[in-house]
C-alpha cells in the first residue's frame, strides 16, 4: 500500500517545498531528501520479505496463544485496535531512542540534517529484526491478523505528516 501513496508522498513533499519558499522557510536540500527517499525506497525493498516474516510469527501467536479471538467486524475491535496499536508503536519508538538495539535500528530515521516529509521516508532496513516483539501483545489478546495489519498500516500513514516544520503544534 505504501508503494501505492508513493505519487501522494511525492505530491505532498511539492506542496511543503512550495509552501516553505513562499513563507521563505525552505526545509529542503536537494542532497538530504534524495538521500531520505532512497533509504525510503531501500526500507521498502526489504519490507517486500520481511512483513511476511513477521506478519508469520504474528499470526502463528495468534493462532497458538490468543486468550480470545476477537471479531473483525466488530468496530470497537478495530477502534481499540488502531488505539493499542499506536501504544505499542509509541514503546517501540521509545525503545528506539533509548535502547542500544532498536536506536541501531531507529538512528537512519534521525541522520538528517532537515526535518520535511521526505524525512519520514527515512526508514531503517533492520527494524524487523527485533521490532515485531513490541505487536505480540495484540496477537496475544486475539485481536485478527487483518484488523492488525489495517491499523499498523493507518498508524504508518499518519507518522508521515507530522514530519513537517509548515504545520504549527497541535497540542
Amino acid at each position: 500500500v505504501i508503494v501505492l501513496v508513493t505519487p501522494l508522498f511525492f505530491l505532498l513533499i511539492g506542496l511543503e517545498l512550495w509552501i516553505g519558499w513562499r513563507r521563505g522557510r525552505n526545509t529542503y536540500r536537494l542532497n538530504d531528501a534524495l538521500n531520505s527517499i532512497g533509504l525510503g525506497m531501500l526500507s521498502q525493498l526489504v519490507g517486500v520479505l520481511t512483513k511476511l516474516f513477521t506478519l508469520g510469527i504474528y499470526v502463528w501467536v495468534y493462532e497458538h496463544g490468543a486468550l480470545l479471538k476477537l471479531s473483525a467486524e466488530s468496530l470497537w475491535v478495530w477502534g481499540l485496535g488502531l488505539l493499542l496499536y499506536d501504544f505499542l508503536y509509541y514503546w517501540h519508538h521509545r525503545f528506539g531512542h533509548t535502547t542500544a538495539l532498536f536506536w541501531a535500528a531507529h538512528a537512519v530515521h534521525h541522520q538528517s540534517e532537515d526535518y520535511n516529509l521526505s524525512t519520514a521516508l527515512r526508514q531503517t532496513s533492520s527494524g524487523w529484526i527485533a521490532g515485531w516483539i513490541f505487536y505480540l501483545p495484540m496477537a496475544v489478546i486475539g485481536f485478527p491478523p487483518l484488523v492488525f495489519a489495517v491499523v499498523a498500516l493507518i498508524d504508518l500513514l499518519y507518522q508521515y505528516w507530522v514530519h513537517t516544520q509548515q504545520i504549527g503544534r497541535l497540542g
